[in-house]
Formats: C-alpha cells, structure tokens, sequence
C-alpha cells in the first residue's frame, strides 16, 4: 500500500506539476512544489509534508526582517486576521520569528484527488490573495524565501 506522500506525488503527477522530493533518513519526509505567479515574476515554494493524522500544505510567504516599520508590521498583521476571516481552506500564520506563511491541511483518511486537488490549489490562491489585495493594498515590496532558507522551517 502506497504512503500517503507516494499518492500526494502521484496527484501531482496528474496535475502536470513539477516538485522536488526530500528524504533524509531514505523516506519521503517533504515534496516542495515551485508554483510561478508570471504577473508578479515570483516564484513561491509550495511545501508538502505529513503527520500522523495530516497532509500539510504550507509556503512562507515574507521574511520577518521584511518589514522594519512597526506601523506597515501591524496594518499588515490587521490585514493578515481579516483575511482568515475571508479564506477557505488556508489560514496566515505567523513563526516565532515574525516570519509569515500560509498553511492548509487534509487528512490522511480522507486523501482522495480531488480533495488534495482542492486544498492545493487552495495555496496558490492564497499567495496571490496575499499578494494582490495585501501586499498590494500596503504596497509592500514582497520576494519570496528562497528554498535554501526553508530548512528553518521544519
């Protein structure tokens, strides 16, 4: 029987997208999935892992040391609540760091494709939300982690 994380690489597959596998200790632990936004030119790094009971759906989406004025780091963390009011599927979160990312889950149990077709996809529209309509609306300047800092988030 397939592991979940071997059936999340198959629903990719299907989707046509690209990812990279990680496998420390000779299991998948990580599949990190590139996802483009060409009317930003950025490129945000979809990370998948599983838990017990979950599959994880998370990209960080802005450096804590982004943004050095108190006033612009509270409107956007006003913005940031407001919006988990307004998502489905997807929530900001914020790391003790004052990094800030998405996540999503489903569970293990309920894997099906089209269930992780709907909490991946879930990501990406919440990057470009965050993107548009915060980012946007506070003109910040965004540029996404690159994947050699992600290992500070495991």
């Amino acid at each position: 029987m397939p592991t979940s994380l071997e059936k999340v690489k198959r629903y990719l597959n299907s989707m046509r997208l690209t990812y990279d596998v990680y496998c420390p200790k000779g299991e998948i632990a990580r599949l990190v999935v590139p996802y483009t936004f060409t009317e930003q030119n950025l490129e945000y790094n979809v990370i998948i892992e599983q838990s017990k009971d979950w599959i994880k759906f998370w990209a960080p989406l802005l450096s804590h040391n982004s943004i050095a004025d108190e006033k612009m780091r509270e409107a956007l963390y006003r913005e940031l609540l407001v919006a988990n009011g307004a998502l489905a599927e997807v929530k900001y979160y914020l790391t003790e760091q004052g990094d800030i990312g998405i996540i999503g889950h489903e569970g293990v149990r309920s894997l099906s494709v089209d269930d992780f077709r709907q909490e991946f996809l879930a990501i990406p529209h919440g990057i470009d939300y965050f993107l548009v309509r915060i980012a946007g609306k506070l003109n910040l300047r965004v540029s996404p982690p690159s994947k050699e800092t992600l290992s500070i988030y495991t």
